[in-house]
């Protein structure tokens, strides 16, 4: 009986062990050319049993036709869908394994599902619409049917042409009306220079939250407002500073949201009412590193021990499956410079050197 229960427990043993000696994964990059179409050049790292193997160049897209914004991995936050379609920040869709350029068109993800993403737009010139892309038949449609509703929520949206913002609510057959007129004025000094609507999130169809950044933009607000009452209650607020990248956030719960701004992430729990900034971020794939760093650096953990402090910045950390790179930053005073990648090594716990040109966008992990 002994026997067998030990020979079973060795065949478990050999097979993850197996498995794991066969750990392909793949770092991608985005590097930039210099030039006047800024010509982006995706790059795969690729990592076997979390040691570099060397690196490929996917594919180069273009960032700039006639003057303006085309495909730009570098702006907003980017999803990486089935393990090869990456859509950029603005809705630009790129199949990473084909490696061609699926949609160059601009539309706001709102989820992708059951082989599809679904887009919303809403465009002074095109007007407001939803839109879907079929990674199977690799079709984009506008949605035509008016009943066709694929997230919670009204008719709400930001009136940006004075300031502070209002937010208006167009009830179906009836006039507008004006839930708030002191909406903040959204964020600003991000990279392009725009200032993007601030963050919405609907609780249900009749109550939602958002960002109220105020002028100097030194402090945040997160308002929740019932669209019937147009009551708001303040839910908490906290001290910020200009930032580069559009703040994002995502659900965690049915009760809580995780918010990225900067090298900030607040946790706002709306059943208790509470905003709370974080010390370290929320694991992912059991890595966390302190959302602030002091002079020495930035520290990492993995499964809550310790594991490195370096300088890099949050927005150029990636974690995958037992491993994790970022970005490392050498500083001079005020100023800094990037120093290659810096990769977790899981086999021998230690963070090994990976020589990188200059860094654009850090796009994730992707399976080989």
């Amino acid at each position: 009986m002994k026997k067998n229960w030990l020979t079973g427990f060795l065949i478990v043993v050999f097979a993850l062990s197996g498995f794991s000696q066969n750990d392909k994964q793949s770092l991608y990059l985005v590097h930039v050319e210099s030039g006047k179409n800024f010509r982006q050049k995706i790059y795969a790292y690729h990592f076997l049993n979390g040691s570099f193997t060397g690196r490929d160049e996917v594919m180069i897209v273009e960032g700039k036709r006639e003057g303006k914004d085309y495909i730009r991995t570098d702006l907003g936050t980017s999803t990486v869908y089935d393990n090869r379609y990456l859509i950029t920040g603005i809705g630009n869709i790129i199949d990473l394994k084909e490696k061609k350029v699926l949609f160059d068109g601009r539309a706001g993800l709102l989820r992708c599902s059951n082989d599809s993403a679904i887009f919303y737009t809403n465009d002074v010139f095109r007007g407001k619409f939803y839109s879907v892309y079929d990674f199977k038949n690799k079709q984009y449609k506008q949605v035509k049917d008016l009943l066709f509703k694929p997230k919670l929520g009204r008719d709400v949206e930001y009136d940006k042409t004075t300031t502070p913002f209002k937010i208006l609510y167009y009830p179906q057959g009836k006039p507008k009306i004006v839930l708030t007129d002191n909406a903040g004025y959204g964020q600003q000094g991000t990279k392009d220079n725009s200032v993007p609507d601030p963050l919405m999130f609907w609780l249900d169809n009749d109550n939602f939250v958002y960002t109220n950044f105020n002028k100097e933009n030194t402090e945040l607000s997160i308002i929740k407002i019932n669209v019937d009452t147009k009551a708001a209650t303040e839910i908490g607020r906290l001290s910020i500073s200009k930032e580069l990248v559009p703040a994002s956030w995502a659900k965690v719960t049915k009760d809580q949201l995780l918010m990225r701004l900067g090298n900030r992430q607040i946790l706002i729990d709306l059943a208790a009412n509470t905003v709370t900034l974080l010390e370290f971020s929320r694991p992912d794939q059991g890595f966390s590193y302190a959302c602030k760093s002091d002079p020495k650096g930035r520290a990492l953990k993995l499964n809550g021990k310790d594991v490195g402090k370096f300088h890099f910045e949050a927005k150029n950390f990636a974690a995958g499956t037992n491993i994790a790179a970022f970005v490392k930053e050498l500083m001079i005073g005020t100023d800094s410079y990037q120093q290659g990648l810096m990769a977790w090594n899981n086999t021998k716990q230690t963070w090994e050197p990976v020589e990188a040109d200059e860094v654009l966008t850090v796009i994730g992990w992707l399976k080989d």
